[in-house]
Parts: structure tokens; C-alpha cells; sequence
């Protein structure tokens, strides 16, 4: 027998086997989702031998993560994991999560790559497996240290079962200034800030006037950004001009970058690739002029790694650096291409040979 009470405004549930009595809060004041946390709460008892530990099915552990892990999650993560739910679910599904080995995670490889699934795709449907077994160490399932997804994700990285490359794309000084030759006034106006700025292409689109601090020459982010963390952009003197003039244009939108009847844009794309095509330049994406600003800062301003990871509302240093990284290889090549043939590096100095 099993039931719901409330404690408080925080929904509770009960449950009764062998004369013994089983409590546990249901962290909601919501009855639906109390009612549902119930159920997954019950198929955990049973799973578990009812206060002992037990084989746990991956299905019970799969609904017990959708139910308590996603809801922590932003909703664009949860909403990937939830596409590589549906992938384990239907190759694990008959299994216990200490069941799952390396012959497994080997035949779940095999199968996605036999219909068509790209290396990168394979290893974050492996990460969601691997956020799986986490859970169950938290929820003392499983024992710490029982996740076969680590080390069998380092063994295939040799064969090839590995992220995709980092993109490069960044505009030189030369294609900027052509491709805002070729841009027509809003869209050139979104590059310029996008450039200047940094600011993600959605930060940018949901830009409020409230947000940008002309007396300054800053933006204030929101916390609703990839990071959730808030941040302030400065804000040079061409983008403050811009932002100046949008503001005053259309004074009864709450958005900078609004259309006349004061609802926000709701994408740049086509404005840049039709300037793109017009520019004669090679193929990039919004995403790309947020490099450049990184680029330009690192490089041309002389910035530190650190600095920029601030700038960029990166979640940390390590991000920045694995993004950038690139930008030390293509200084290095242009050293060694400066160099001319026969002369030596390192400060040593050709000896004179005696007449």
C-alpha cells in the first residue's frame, strides 16, 4: 500500500511491505509530479529489494533520471539527453544496470555506426549513459567506480570514436570589411555589435534596451545564457553608435534589434548569407563572428586567456583555451613561414665564414 500526504506544503509518500514502513519526501508542492515521483519511488523499492540492494533494472534507473535529473538540467541539455534515452533505452533496455560492460558499450557502438550515426553523436549518447551511472552512484544503486563508459570512451578514442574537430572560421580584417561593404543596414548593424561584442547570437537577438548602459559603454547580460551566469560586454565606440541610433529609431520596443512593430528578430542567418554571397567570401555562421571577437582579443588587443573566458561568458578557462587552442598552431606555422630558408631560430646567429 502506498500513498501521498503533505508535511508542510512539500508533498510526501508512504509505502508498507512486510510490516515495515517506508518514507521519503517528494521535493514537490506539485500533486501531479508528486504523483509521479511516487511511481518512480516504488519501482525503486521494488528494484532495490525494498531496503537492500539489489540488480537495478536500466529502465527503472532511465525513469528515476528523467524524473528527478533532467528537470536540473537547462533545457536545451535535457533535451539532447532526451534523444539519447531513446537510443540506450532501446539497446539496454532488457538489461541491469551491472549488466552493462564492455560488450555492450561495444555492440551499442556497432549498431549506431551500422546505421550511419556520426563518432561525436555515439559519445555524447555514451556521456548520457555515463550521467546514468552517476545517478545511481548518488542514489547508492550502484557502487562508486562501477561505470564501465569512461574507460571503454578512452580505449575507442584511439579507434576513432572521438569528438568532432573544433571549427576555426574567424573573419580576417580584409573579409570583414568586405562583407560589410555587402550587408544591408540591420544586418550589418548585427554583424558590427556581433564582432565587437561577443555576445551570442541569442543574447544578441534578446538584447533589451534596459540591458545596454550607453554612459558606461557596456552590456549587461541576463543570467539566461548558456553559462547562467551574468556578465558585463564593453562596449567600443562603433557598436555604441549603433546601439545608440537602434534605441532611439524604435523607442517603443522594449528590443534593439526590433522589427516596426516592436517584436524582436527572431534570427540574422539570411541577412548574412545573402551579404556572404555577395561578399565572395567563404561559407560562415553567426556562431563564426563570435570567434572573430575572441580572435581579435586574444590576438590583436593582446587580452589573456582568462580575460577573453570572462568576455565570452565562458563556463570556465578550460573552455576558452580548448576553443582557441587553434590560434597557437596558426602562429607557429606563420613563424616558420616567415623564416627564410637557411637561417636559424632560437637567437643563434650564423657564423662568418673566414675569407
Amino acid at each position: 500500500m502506498a500513498t501521498i500526504y503533505k508535511r508542510g506544503k512539500t508533498w510526501w509518500a508512504r509505502a508498507q511491505r512486510d510490516n515495515k514502513e517506508f518514507r521519503k519526501s517528494l521535493s514537490t508542492r506539485d500533486r501531479p509530479t508528486a504523483e509521479k515521483r511516487l511511481r518512480v519511488w516504488l519501482d525503486e523499492l521494488d528494484a532495490t529489494g525494498w531496503g537492500g540492494r539489489s540488480r537495478i533494472p536500466f529502465g527503472t534507473a532511465a525513469r528515476a533520471f528523467i524524473v528527478e535529473y533532467l528537470p536540473t538540467l537547462k533545457p536545451s541539455s535535457a533535451t539532447r539527453y532526451g534523444v539519447s534515452l531513446k537510443w540506450l533505452s532501446d539497446h539496454f533496455g532488457d538489461l541491469t544496470m551491472d549488466a552493462v560492460g564492455r560488450e555492450e558499450l561495444s555492440a551499442f557502438e556497432s549498431q549506431r555506426r551500422a546505421m550511419g550515426t556520426s563518432a561525436p553523436t555515439i559519445r555524447r549518447d555514451l556521456a548520457c549513459l555515463s550521467s546514468i551511472f552517476s545517478f545511481c552512484e548518488d542514489k547508492e544503486w550502484l557502487d562508486d567506480g562501477k561505470s564501465p563508459v569512461p574507460g571503454f570512451l578512452k580505449r575507442r578514442a584511439k579507434r576513432g570514436l572521438v569528438e568532432s574537430p573544433g571549427k576555426r572560421r574567424y573573419l580576417s580584417v580584409e573579409e570583414e570589411e568586405k562583407l560589410l561593404a555587402a550587408a544591408g543596414g540591420l544586418t550589418r548593424d548585427a554583424i558590427c555589435v556581433a564582432i565587437d561584442t561577443g555576445l551570442r547570437k541569442e543574447e544578441q537577438l534578446s538584447l533589451l534596451r534596459t540591458q545596454v548602459d550607453l554612459k558606461r559603454g557596456m552590456i549587461e547580460t541576463t543570467e539566461d545564457t548558456k553559462s547562467g551566469k551574468k556578465r558585463w560586454v564593453p562596449l567600443p565606440a562603433r557598436s555604441a553608435q549603433i546601439l545608440a541610433q537602434r534605441i532611439k529609431a524604435n523607442n517603443q520596443s522594449f528590443y534593439v534589434f526590433a522589427h516596426d512593430d516592436g517584436s524582436r528578430f527572431t534570427t540574422f542567418d539570411n541577412g548574412l548569407r545573402s551579404a556572404i554571397r555577395r561578399a565572395g567570401i567563404a561559407k560562415m555562421s553567426w556562431h563564426d563572428l563570435r570567434r572573430t571577437a575572441g580572435c581579435r582579443w586574444l590576438q590583436r588587443d593582446r587580452r589573456s586567456m582568462e580575460e577573453v573566458s570572462k568576455l565570452l561568458g565562458h563556463s570556465s578557462i578550460a573552455v576558452t583555451e580548448k576553443h582557441y587552442a587553434f590560434l597557437d598552431e596558426e602562429t607557429v606555422a606563420q613563424d616558420v613561414s616567415r623564416t627564410k630558408p637557411g637561417t636559424r631560430t632560437g637567437g643563434q646567429r650564423k657564423k662568418k665564414t673566414a675569407e
